[in-house]
This record gives C-alpha cells, sequence and structure tokens, in this order.
C-alpha cells in the first residue's frame, strides 16, 4: 500500500509539473515567441519602407528639376491677361471683349469689372472677371463666343443668359433677324505679380 501511495503521490507530482511547464510556456514563453515574431515582422516592413523612402528620395532631385521645367514652360506660355496689376489686367479683357463684340455687329450695353480674385493659395495665378450686357443678332453671337472662347489669351464664359427682343413687325415689311439680349461672364487669368 506504501508502495501504491508513493506511485500516486509521483504521479500527481509529475502531472502537477506537467501543468506548471505548460503554464510556463503559455504565460512566458509563448508571448516572447510571439513579440519575437511580431518584432521581425515590423523591422521586415520598416525595412522595406525605407527602401521605398530612399528610392523616393533618390528621384527628387529629379522631380525638382522637371518642377522648374515645367514652371518655367508655364511662365512663358500664352495664354495669361497682360497686366502688372488686376486693374490692367480687367481693362486688357474689357478692351478685347468690346472689340468682338463690334467686330461681329453687336452692341455693348454695360460692362461691370467683377472683383479679382485668387485660385488658390498656392497657384501663381488671379482671376479677372467681367459682367457683359449686350445686343446682337443670332450669327453675332455664336461669332463672339467662339471667338473668346478659342482665343488668345484663354477665356471662358459662364453665367450665359439669352433672351429675344420683342419686335413688332409692321405689314409688308422683311422679317429682320431678331435681336437678342445677352448677358455673360467672361474670365481669364493673370499672372499673381511677384513679391
Amino acid at each position: 500500500m506504501l508502495r501504491r501511495g508513493s506511485l500516486a503521490s509521483r504521479a500527481l507530482a509529475l502531472a502537477l509539473l506537467a501543468v506548471l511547464l505548460l503554464a510556463g510556456y503559455a504565460f512566458v514563453v509563448a508571448p516572447v515567441l510571439a513579440a519575437y515574431r511580431d518584432t521581425g515582422q515590423a523591422i521586415q516592413e520598416a525595412q522595406d519602407l525605407l527602401q521605398r523612402y530612399r528610392a523616393l528620395a533618390d528621384e527628387r532631385t529629379q522631380l525638382t528639376e522637371d518642377l522648374a521645367a515645367l514652371e518655367e514652360r508655364a511662365a512663358q506660355a500664352g495664354g495669361y491677361l497682360e497686366g502688372s496689376t488686376d486693374a490692367l489686367a480687367a481693362v486688357e479683357l474689357q478692351d478685347r471683349v468690346r472689340r468682338i463684340i463690334e467686330r461681329a455687329g453687336g452692341q455693348l450695353q454695360s460692362t461691370q469689372i467683377l472683383p479679382a480674385s485668387a485660385i488658390d493659395a498656392t497657384a501663381p495665378v488671379r482671376r479677372a472677371a467681367l459682367r457683359i450686357q449686350l445686343e446682337i443678332a443670332i450669327n453675332g453671337l455664336q461669332s463672339v463666343l467662339y471667338e473668346l472662347e478659342t482665343g488668345q489669351p484663354y477665356l471662358f464664359v459662364t453665367e450665359l443668359t439669352v433672351r429675344q427682343r420683342r419686335t413688332r413687325r409692321r405689314a409688308n415689311t422683311p422679317e429682320e433677324e431678331p435681336v437678342l439680349d445677352v448677358s455673360f461672364e467672361v474670365f481669364g487669368y493673370v499672372r499673381a505679380a511677384e513679391s
């Protein structure tokens, strides 16, 4: 019976030792191994990211040169209104629009210079705009719009409103081409003064 008790106590001791070893593995060794594996993965991701950053850094000088070339080309490109101030650019725009309307046979009723506005804080251009009202025939209107939007400097038409003027036709007179009352805004871009 003594032997049986000592075998049972030895088995119990071995079972407790096995439980302690498993608990030690589960609570000490397994977390350390998982942390080691996660750290290795984080190091690999950091190395990959570092390689990408180094590649981008190598491209930076080329990209800086390309940007400088593009800015120089843009500065020499046409398409901008001339004028050292917003007011002078608006006057140039006003003269151009007046000439186009007169060539198309229209009659300019009113011109309003709208406040110049910046496109955004980083853009080196400002927007100069006019509000125009005129009387013109349909063919003349087509000619005006075409010339405004396809010529140099680049101009853009918005807020276009066209109404046909009602006129009474006298008997026995040929029908005339209808006269249109037209209003629109036209704008172009001027380079901002460099400070």
